[in-house]
């Protein structure tokens, strides 16, 4: 079964023109290449939306795995910028859910972070597909303008 679940306190539901435009509402007038982005984006959600959950990620994300049990498909759990704006505490418990579902079936978690090579000014894109090892693969900016993958 494939499926994808979003979690978020305050979910916003592009599929509303509403909501779409509230969203909108946050990209900088003049950062018209973002607009785009986020246009595109809006579209491809409204042709096929997630489930939206609203709630604590470090308090809904058990459930949410649980409910996959018995797949073997690889499960993706990605997450930019939001765990820098969550607790030590609740961002462990995220992390230590992450790790115990990891032992039951393949999880990778992809998550952004500040760069750990020096590169500051930029993030990193990261991916754990074992518990406790994740490997930097590629940088950022964290408005998402590029992307460079690094090589392997």
């Amino acid at each position: 079964m494939l499926s994808r679940t979003g979690i978020d306190r305050s979910p916003i539901d592009v599929t509303s023109d509403e909501d779409a435009l509230l969203l909108k509402s946050f990209v900088w007038a003049d950062q018209t290449d973002r607009l785009e982005r986020l246009d595109a984006a809006i579209a491809a959600v409204r042709a096929d939306p997630p489930d939206l959950i609203q709630g604590d990620l470090a308090d809904l994300l058990p459930g949410v795995l649980e409910g996959l049990a018995g797949s073997d498909a690889l499960t993706l759990v990605w997450e930019t910028a939001v765990l820098g704006y969550v607790a030590k505490e609740r961002r462990q418990r995220l992390y230590d859910t992450v790790a115990r579902y990891s032992e039951q079936r393949p999880i990778a978690f992809v998550q952004t972070r500040r760069a750990s090579s020096g590169v500051i000014a930029h993030y990193a894109l990261t991916l754990q597909l074992a518990p406790g090892v994740r490997e930097e693969i590629a940088f950022a900016t964290h408005h998402g303008d590029w992307l460079d993958w690094l090589a392997r």
